[in-house]
């Protein structure tokens, strides 16, 4: 493990220090081409501050980069096609060609290292009071999504909570210091395995939770191509998912089927 020291705006640290930027993008400088996994990144001026490197990976220019890693997490509230243009200012051609690397940090010691995957269906059987706490405030950090799905509320309470008992229905939870930050609510039965509602709050994005529900909800489901659907406007939070498990569009709800607002992306099979 080597120990890096970087130089970064103050504005970039202050989103990287609270979590909401993870990936940072350099040229491949000499010092850049040192940093690996597993080492340590500092930044200078800002007191004692410490990063775990999680990931490195080089692209040979800032399209193909962007074309695979999530610019929300590279520059918060600029799109795709802004952060590319930003990155092409701060780093002209020239230096573009020296290589892009993403480096993927975690704050040392951070909520990254505590996570924990709970299930349901676990905790019915070992404590009845750790099982309702779960139910419970899983239900009330995915409440808010009754705007794209009015029924949420009853098809929860009535459908997947008892199926649970049958084994034919699954709550996953992540939990972080005995806060639930992500849920998966899984269904598998007469031959459908699908991904009923998946989320990540914010503030604890791109710290590998999604892809630590996503693993599990695929043991559960025996298949990593479920079906699973979601608002056309949630599709750019989802691209990265998509696109790693290479999960393919199969049908477009039109407006109306769940809301009179959005359309229903579907994939990997057919909502009938």
């Amino acid at each position: 493990m080597k120990k890096h020291l970087l130089r970064i705006k103050k504005d970039y640290f202050n989103l990287i220090n609270q979590g909401i930027k993870t990936l940072e993008v350099r040229v491949g400088y000499s010092q850049i081409k040192k940093i690996q996994k597993g080492d340590v990144i500092s930044f200078e001026n800002y007191g004692n501050n410490y990063f775990d490197v999680v990931r490195v990976k080089v692209y040979s220019e800032f399209a193909e980069m962007l074309d695979n890693e999530d610019s929300k997490l590279i520059i918060p509230n600029k799109t795709k096609y802004q952060a590319l243009h930003m990155l092409q200012e701060i780093y002209p051609d020239d230096k573009e060609k020296l290589g892009v690397y993403v480096i993927e940090l975690s704050k040392s010691g951070s909520k990254s290292s505590n996570i924990k995957i709970v299930s349901a269906s676990n905790l019915a059987k070992q404590n009845r009071i750790a099982f309702g706490k779960l139910i419970t405030e899983a239900y009330e950090i995915t409440d808010y999504i009754y705007k794209d799905y009015p029924k949420h509320f009853s098809w929860y309470w009535e459908k997947t909570v008892p199926a649970i008992f049958k084994n034919t229905r699954e709550v996953i939870a992540c939990v972080v210091d005995d806060k639930i930050v992500g849920v998966a609510f899984l269904k598998k039965e007469n031959n459908e395995k699908k991904i009923c509602t998946f989320l990540v709050i914010e503030g604890y994005r791109g710290l590998g939770i999604a892809t630590k529900l996503m693993e599990e909800s695929f043991k559960f489901l025996e298949t990593t191509k479920p079906l699973i659907s979601l608002a056309d406007y949630k599709l750019e939070l989802f691209e990265n998912i998509i696109k790693k498990y290479d999960w393919k569009q199969t049908q477009v709800l039109p407006i109306g089927y769940y809301n009179n607002s959005f359309a229903e992306l579907v994939y990997n099979g057919e909502i009938k």
